[in-house]
């Protein structure tokens, strides 16, 4: 993969959902190669941020890593979120089974960690995967699919 880009730190304010925080300085930031669920997909979207909050709580400093495309059309920054202790929160959040993998190139520098995460969740029934009822991706959700 190509080399890191950090980009210095997000002091975690605000979060938004599973997979998108903001930070003091006002960064909006999606986490890359993951998607969890909307707030609104009920209830797991709540289950999704309170995992994430439980990991990075608000006042949490998060080093930011930028990958091939760093903003998206809603101009949110594209980024992947390192914990205090180097685990990556991205990667954290599908390991857990809160997050799935969403991969989209040419961001892909930690593709096969996430989506191995991904499956590991599944198989041993972690988070979503748990006997929740889960059965609508988040992706197929935000197109009313189900």
């Amino acid at each position: 993969p190509p080399p890191p880009m950090p980009s210095g730190d997000c002091v975690l304010s605000f979060v938004i959902d599973g997979d998108s925080v903001r930070c003091a300085d006002g960064r909006e930031i999606r986490l890359l190669s993951i998607d969890a669920p909307e707030i609104a997909q009920e209830p797991w979207g709540a289950r999704a941020r309170d995992e994430l909050l439980r990991v990075a709580p608000v006042g949490t400093t998060l080093g930011v890593e930028y990958d091939a495309v760093r903003v998206d059309t809603f101009d949110r920054d594209l980024a992947y979120l390192f914990l205090p202790g180097g685990d990556m929160l991205n990667e954290h959040m599908v390991a857990s089974g809160y997050a799935l993998a969403f991969v989209i190139p040419p961001n892909r520098r930690y593709a096969d960690r996430i989506e191995a995460a991904e499956a590991a969740a599944e198989a041993e029934g972690r988070g979503l995967w748990a006997e929740w009822g889960f059965t609508c991706r988040p992706a197929d959700f935000r197109q009313g699919r189900c």
